[in-house]
Parts: structure tokens; sequence; C-alpha cells
């Protein structure tokens, strides 16, 4: 029987992969998470949730993404990754 190999995304691998991403715009801007948190409404703790994967929610990410006018990149890699990718499972 022939073995059919899956891409599978995990969820974690998504969350680390937005983070990095949302940290490199900050500091693009050269801003610290206190001063983005400040600007956005948010903590920095929350930030940094957000930059490090963890727990951080999808508001949050879309109040970054929308501050650093990227939702037009976010939505070409959510295309990207659904046709070309069929993952089994997300987790």
């Amino acid at each position: 029987m022939d073995k059919v190999l899956f891409n599978v995304i995990k969820i974690s691998d998504v969350k680390d992969q937005l983070g990095q991403w949302c940290k490199s715009l900050r500091k693009q801007q050269g801003l610290s998470q206190e001063e983005l948190g400040k600007q956005l409404n948010l903590s920095r703790l929350t930030i940094q949730h957000l930059e490090s994967g963890r727990n951080s929610t999808l508001d949050t990410l879309l109040k970054v993404l929308n501050h650093f006018q990227e939702m037009d990149e976010l939505y070409q890699y959510i295309q990207a990754k659904s046709v070309s990718q069929s993952p089994k499972s997300l987790y």
C-alpha cells in the first residue's frame, strides 16, 4: 500500500510565524513593545505574547497588522497557504 504524505500545518507554527512577522514590522518602525502597545491601546505583555506566539487573540493580530497597513499581505499569505497546501489537520 502506498503511503500518502500530507502537509500538516500546526497552529503553533502559524502563531510563531505570524508573531515573528509582527515583531519584524514593529522593529522596522523602531518601536518598542511598550510604544506599540500604547499606540494600539494594548499592554506590552499583549504585544509580547503575540510576538512569541503565545495566547494572543485574532483581534490583537488584526490590530497590529492593520496598524502597519499589512492586511493585504495577510490575505495573500492566507490565500497562498490555502491554495498550495491541503492540510489534514491544524493540530
